[in-house]
């Protein structure tokens, strides 16, 4: 969704500097006229050459839940906010945190509202968090949305953290595979190829072998430039939009991991909706900051035909059925929270179970990947065990 930079004079006649997610200029100026803001300049800002909208000043999930939950403590025991921000400045052990908490901590002592403190930050605090905790000032309840925000957090901190941790195991598989055909193809097969007589005698395959063993001693460096230009170019390219839609769609509509992908993505909308919706937020302001927090491209387009059909009217339930993307259970959860008037309630239920099931999910994605990756590494680690037995049968027959 395009994010608008734009500078505005408020009610009281102050500068304001700030960010709004909008799906277009008239949805900007809605918003804009919400917040009783007047714009003097408006940009749209746009995604950086790679596409990646990442800043390297964010701050991360882990830092976050535990800031939000050490927070909201304070805040409970009847701390005021200035204070609070003092503490956690003075307590803070990284030096990148504590600048930003300090800087912070100083606009709000000079009479900002501690959303607008996290807005100033350059992008440290994610606009998912500063849009909560405006509604947190607005309603009066800003340490139950900062427990809120902490658990929300520490949720998403989980789930990545499961997938990062299932991805261990077939990625060392493939670096191990990989080393073993390397070190066939540069230590046993050039020692076993001198006892084989003429090239020109033996089989095709392992002539071919010979020639990708030969490549790799006499070009060795050749490779390392290619192995490293490779990593350059995939790290440079990953995130440009034509790279990062084909990446998410294969994500998404390849067959059986397809479908696990798509509880994971459930667990995380659920989440999200349930802790935005929960906090007082409009339906269709909760779908927004929750669609900005989905971190898939084809996802996110699909999230703005269902914002463009709940704007005229239409249920979510309705709008998300029409996508495709979701589980038909989530779906049908939701239909029953909107025909009961508790929809809060069913999403806080709905991501419960979703989270148990994206635990599940994880689990069968690495299930189905260690057996095929074992596949493939035994049909190479094959293929070169067959190219250097061919010579020796035949060796075999001429003695016979």
């Amino acid at each position: 969704m395009p994010r608008y930079k734009y500078t505005a004079v408020d009610a009281e006649g102050k500068n304001v500097k700030d960010t709004i997610f909008a799906t277009n200029m008239a949805e900007f100026n809605a918003v804009l006229k919400q917040k009783g803001e007047y714009a003097l300049t408006v940009r749209e800002i746009a995604e950086n050459e790679t596409g990646s909208r990442a800043n390297a000043n964010a701050i991360g999930m882990k830092d976050l839940s535990v800031l939000c939950k050490q927070f909201a403590t304070m805040l409970n025991a009847g701390i005021t906010i200035v204070k609070s921000l003092d503490v956690l400045y003075q307590q803070q052990e990284k030096q990148k945190l504590k600048n930003i908490l300090l800087k912070v901590y100083e606009q709000v002592q000079v009479g900002k509202s501690l959303s607008k403190a996290l807005a100033g930050t350059d992008g440290a605090f994610p606009q998912f968090m500063i849009s909560m905790v405006e509604s947190g000032e607005m309603s009066g309840s800003i340490d139950q949305i900062m427990e809120r925000l902490s658990v929300h957090y520490e949720k998403q901190m989980k789930l990545k953290n499961k997938v990062t941790s299932a991805m261990v195991y077939p990625i060392l598989l493939v670096v191990v595979g990989f080393a073993v055909v390397l070190g066939l193809f540069i230590f046993v097969m050039p020692n076993l190829m001198g006892m084989f007589g003429d090239p020109e005698d033996l089989p095709a395959l392992t002539k071919a072998l010979m020639a990708m063993s030969n490549f790799m001693q006499s070009s060795w460096y050749l490779i390392i430039i290619f192995i490293v230009a490779l990593i350059l170019i995939f790290g440079v390219f990953r995130n440009t939009k034509a790279v990062k839609r084909l990446s998410d769609r294969i994500k998404l509509y390849t067959p059986i991991v397809g479908k696990l992908y798509a509880v994971v993505v459930a667990a995380n909308f659920c989440r999200t909706m349930c802790s935005v919706f929960s906090s007082g937020m409009s339906l269709l302001t909760s779908l927004e900051l929750t669609t900005n927090v989905i971190n898939n491209s084809v996802m996110n387009e699909k999230m703005t035909e269902v914002l463009e059909e709940i704007r005229a009217g239409g249920s979510l339930s309705a709008a998300l059925h029409k996508t495709g993307l979701f589980p038909q259970m989530m779906v049908t959860m939701i239909n029953v929270g909107e025909e009961s008037g508790a929809l809060d309630e069913i999403l806080e239920k709905t991501a419960d179970f979703y989270d148990i099931e994206a635990d599940n999910a994880i689990q069968k994605m690495v299930t189905l990947l260690e057996p095929l990756m074992i596949v493939i590494l035994g049909a190479v680690v094959g293929t070169v065990i067959i190219g250097i037995m061919l010579p020796v049968f035949g060796m075999y027959q001429n003695v016979g």
